[in-house]
């Protein structure tokens, strides 16, 4: 039997081979650890980036960086708006076409429409008004209804008025007075319906347009409330201008008396109301009550509509005055004052100007300066399209011509100014019959006799009434009818004419032997059954 071995003792431990791991186990231990350190850089890194900021925030703020950049920023952009001043025409008129590209920089609403305020505002203040409409259109359709727009809308307006825009300012004042309305504020909103009233008054004084213009605007007043009667006042003065145009005498009483009934409820304090008022009296013959009103209303120096035109009217009406007491110089000096106040400031076509030419011309013609007068009447025929602006300056021009012996000159303008009467003003009878009086004599001297007759014949039928003036142009007619019917060998007819000349001799004895004499040599020739009735 086989004999066994001892067993041999172990090797130390130390001595022993190192222990070998299967891979997997190797590797995730290295992915632990490799996890591990990064999560601490990471969270170290967090720590101090954290801290970091927090104290490079603190040193910006106290050091004046961020402050230093805000401002710098602020800066440039208020710069742009600043710039709008100083840049040239050419740029502005640019930004205007494209505002767009030219606030492109510009993000908030209300900011952008800020810029494009200024910028307009800009354009207005150089007269650049033509290439401002666009944007302002644009600007003031997406604006709200506040009163700040209210104010600024006035604001345009004036500008606008300034310039001499003054149909696009009548539109902004009627903004402006319906955006105060909105807002409950009634003192701006008569002032925008104050300059608006005074625009819509001096505009042409003839057509539908002018009276369909009239009756909206007083709609617009009244709706303004007790406040707003001064302008009602105004209006009713501006509706009997518009009556005496077309020849309405009892239409434009009317309109006057309408003015005085409004006077005790109204302050004078205004010198707009002041120049209406004081005009209604003087039409009313109270020149000395209207003197004082109209007085206070050219003392007025302000540059707004209503205030250019209350100067203006005053001004033409003081010169009515003093023309009645007989000072000419006095009166013409008035009138060219009111030229020096509208020069520059009131448009080539508005109303005024053929109405003070027109009314400069009969004053040199009272006083028969006819070459100056025929200056002035030429030139209001010039400064109007409007017939029932031309039918008086027409006139007196015509008589001019007549008085420097141009009798050729004077009969195309009397036949003009005959038509435009019989259709503008046909219920103007005095004049109808002034003018075809002019017109007979004319003829007659002309030796047209049965054109002079018919021209005569329609004057006697106009001229009636009882006032000196209407009574002398028919008796002057019925003279140049008789005449023109005895020469026709009418003896009927110009037999009963020279009856009606007698009533309006008076105690002119001299006329009335020779109208008695002529109706003693026509008898004879009047049929013996048809002379029966007839006066010896």
């Amino acid at each position: 039997m086989e004999e066994k071995k001892p067993a041999e003792p172990s090797a130390p431990l130390e001595e022993e081979e190192e222990l070998e791991f299967r891979p997997w186990v190797k590797w995730t231990a290295v992915g632990v650890a490799g996890a591990v350190s990064i999560g601490l850089f990471l969270l170290v890194h967090e720590i101090g980036y954290a801290q970091g900021e927090e104290a490079g925030f603190q040193s910006a703020i106290c050091s004046g960086v961020v402050h230093e950049s805000l401002n710098n920023a602020a800066s440039q952009n208020v710069l742009s708006f600043m710039q709008l001043a100083s840049a040239s025409n050419a740029s502005l008129q640019s930004a205007a076409a494209d505002t767009d590209k030219a606030f492109a920089w510009i993000k908030d609403t209300q900011i952008r429409r800020e810029a494009e305020w200024c910028l307009v505002q800009a354009l207005l203040e150089r007269r650049l008004c033509k290439p401002a409409e666009p944007l302002l259109e644009k600007l003031f359709e997406a604006v709200p209804r506040t009163a700040e727009w209210a104010f600024r809308s006035l604001q345009v307006a004036d500008q606008l008025a300034a310039a001499q825009q003054y149909q696009q300012a009548a539109a902004y004042y009627k903004r402006a007075a319906a955006g105060f309305a909105e807002n409950q504020l009634q003192a701006p909103r008569l002032q925008a319906l104050e300059q608006l009233v005074a625009l819509v008054t001096s505009s042409s004084h003839g057509g539908s347009t002018a009276s369909k213009n009239l009756q909206g605007m007083i709609k617009l007043v009244q709706d303004a409330g007790a406040g707003a009667q001064y302008l009602l006042g105004i209006l009713h003065a501006y509706g009997g201008e518009l009556s005496r145009c077309k020849g309405d005498v009892a239409g434009a009483s009317s309109q006057y008396q309408a003015v005085l009934k409004l006077a005790p409820s109204v302050k004078t304090d205004n010198p707009v109301w002041a120049a209406a008022l004081g005009l209604a009296m003087l039409e009313n013959g109270d020149a000395a009550g209207a003197e004082p009103l109209l007085r206070q209303a050219e003392r007025n120096t302000g540059n707004r509509p209503s205030d250019i035109s209350a100067r203006l009217l005053a001004l033409r009406q003081l010169a009515v005055i003093e023309q009645q007491r007989g000072h000419h110089v006095t009166a013409m000096a008035l009138l060219h004052r009111a030229q020096g106040v509208a020069e520059g400031r009131v448009q080539p076509k508005n109303a005024f100007w053929p109405c003070l030419f027109d009314q400069r011309g009969w004053m040199h013609f009272v006083v028969q300066n006819y070459q100056t007068a025929l200056i002035d009447f030429n030139n209001a025929i010039s400064s109007t399209q409007v017939p029932q602006l031309l039918m008086q300056p027409q006139e007196g021009a015509a008589r001019c011509y007549m008085e420097l012996g141009k009798p050729e000159q004077a009969l195309p303008l009397l036949r003009k100014c005959l038509e435009l009467r019989v259709k503008y003003a046909p219920a103007d009878k005095q004049s109808l019959g002034r003018i075809n009086l002019l017109l007979g004599q004319m003829y007659d001297q002309q030796g047209k006799i049965a054109e002079a007759g018919a021209a005569y014949s329609q004057a006697v039928q106009n001229l009636q009434g009882d006032k000196p003036d209407v009574v002398e142009n028919r008796r002057a007619a019925l003279l140049g009818l008789a005449y023109c019917q005895t020469q026709n060998k009418q003896w009927k007819e110009a037999y009963a004419t020279w009856e009606q000349v007698i009533p309006l001799l008076g105690e002119q004895y001299d006329r009335l032997e020779e109208v008695r004499a002529q109706m003693r040599r026509i008898k004879p020739f009047i049929p013996a059954g048809e002379a029966e009735h007839l006066a010896p």
